[in-house]
């Protein structure tokens, strides 16, 4: 009886450390702003759809990059795979709209369908296409 005892107040254990451990991952996450999000990490492109069709994303651009700066500026990289030999860094303004449902890049707002610490999607609806990209963080 002792050795069930032992084993039940174990296992009891294991288990509430899991869950903590599980609980207070999901709990860093949603404590983070979206701007803390987008500027945590830099992102590269995962995937992008013209009018609900997969575009192809050659291997130049898989390398490319974005970073957003907490003071409101953004810098693209071509990596180093360019597709052009006069590819080069690109910066400008970036923000969020009050709602935090849309991205402002240089003046042009673009719907933020997801943003999480790792991968983002915005989505631009116009009357004659759509377009949608997701990012991931690295």
């Amino acid at each position: 009886m002792k050795n069930l005892i032992r084993i039940f107040t174990v296992f009891l254990l294991v288990t509430i450390a899991l869950a903590v451990t599980v609980t207070s991952c999901k709990k860093d996450e949603s404590n983070l702003t979206k701007k803390e999000m987008l500027t945590a990490k830099s992102w590269k492109i995962l995937s992008s759809k013209t009018n609900g069709v997969a575009d192809v994303i050659e291997d130049c651009q898989k390398d490319d990059f974005i970073t957003f700066a907490t003071d409101g500026t953004y810098t693209t990289n071509p990596g180093t795979n360019k597709c052009y030999s006069d590819d080069s860094a690109n910066s400008g303004t970036w923000s969020l709209s009050s709602d935090e449902k849309y991205i402002i890049v240089d003046g042009a707002s673009t719907k933020l369908v997801e943003l999480s610490k790792s991968r983002f999607t915005i989505s631009v609806v116009e009357p004659d296409y759509t377009y949608e990209a997701t990012y991931v963080s690295f």
